[in-house]
Formats: C-alpha cells, sequence, structure tokens
C-alpha cells in the first residue's frame, strides 16, 4: 500500500487555475463597468454644477434689474461661470476638429457654441472613437406652457423665463 500523496496532482492545479482565471475574467469586467459609471458620474457632476451656475447668473441678473444681459448668456463659455474649471478641462477651440483633445477632457467649441465631453471608455470596453457628450446653453421661453418649456427658437414669446444647458444629438 502506498503511503498518502502530499500536494496537488496536476488535474487539480489546472482546475484551481481554471477557476482563478474565470474569477480574475469577472472582476476586470465589473472594474471597467464601474469604471465607466464613475465616468458618467463624474460628467454629470461637472453638469450640474454648471446648471446652477447658470441658475444663479440668472438670478444676480434678474435681481441687478439686468434682465436684457440675460438673452447673452447663450453666447458664453459656461465654464466661465465657474469659480474653478475642472482639472480635465482643455480650453476653448474655434476649430478643435484640427486640434488633438484627448479623451477624458471637457472643451468648449467657440464656434458652435458647444460643451462637449469626450469620453475615455464606451461599453464596458475601450472603443477606437470616443463618445461626444455634447451641451448648449439655451434660453428658455413661456414657462407656464402645459406642454413644459419651450426654447427661446421655437417660442412666439419675447419674455426670457429661463435658462437651461441642454445636452444635444452629436
Amino acid at each position: 500500500m502506498r503511503g498518502l500523496q502530499a500536494g496537488f496532482t496536476l488535474l487539480e492545479l489546472a482546475v484551481v487555475v481554471s477557476i482563478i482565471g474565470i474569477l480574475a475574467g469577472a472582476l476586470l469586467s465589473r472594474v471597467s463597468l464601474y469604471q465607466e459609471k464613475a465616468e458618467m458620474a463624474a460628467m454629470d457632476n461637472v453638469v450640474g454644477v454648471i446648471r446652477s451656475a447658470l441658475g444663479m447668473k440668472l438670478a444676480q441678473l434678474a435681481a441687478t434689474g439686468r434682465r436684457a444681459e440675460i438673452s447673452k448668456l447663450a453666447t458664453i463659455n459656461p465654464m466661465d461661470l465657474l469659480a474653478q474649471k475642472p482639472a480635465n478641462y482643455a480650453g476653448e477651440y474655434y476649430s478643435p476638429q484640427k486640434v488633438k483633445i484627448s479623451p477624458g477632457n471637457w472643451y468648449f467649441d467657440r464656434k458652435q457654441l458647444l460643451l462637449v465631453y469626450i469620453t475615455r471608455t464606451g461599453a464596458t470596453f475601450q472603443v477606437a472613437t470616443p463618445k461626444r457628450y455634447q451641451f448648449r446653453i439655451e434660453l428658455v421661453r413661456d414657462m407656464d406652457d402645459a406642454k413644459g418649456p419651450k426654447p427661446a427658437e421655437t417660442s412666439t414669446s419675447t419674455t426670457i423665463e429661463g435658462i437651461a444647458l441642454n445636452q444635444i444629438p452629436g
């Protein structure tokens, strides 16, 4: 009769390595999913801060009797309203297509008046062409309309009742 064997057989080692590989793969896919969610949460946070700053600027202009200046807000870089710009803000560009702006950064397209965020990740994996989220400041009229607020361009009212930073398709 043989003595008790000590250690692993080759089959047991292969099973353990396979299980560790499967668990590592599952962990990595979850980490990339959480990275993407964290990036979107950070983007949403910046958008929320800018929306708050726009609301405060609108209130300041209305309270100081400078309502005529409200329409000019649609042409400004919304990042200029912030006391401190985000660390990943790349600046203003008249032709951003001619400049290499790396993923994970914001920039303002001066020609089209768009605030743009370029994603680092997409759909839980790196993509060849990063997605661009575009935002524009829009004046709002007819706040009491039953269908909701109308952008200034589609309203017949001459009174500006609000301002919004809206995501636009792009």
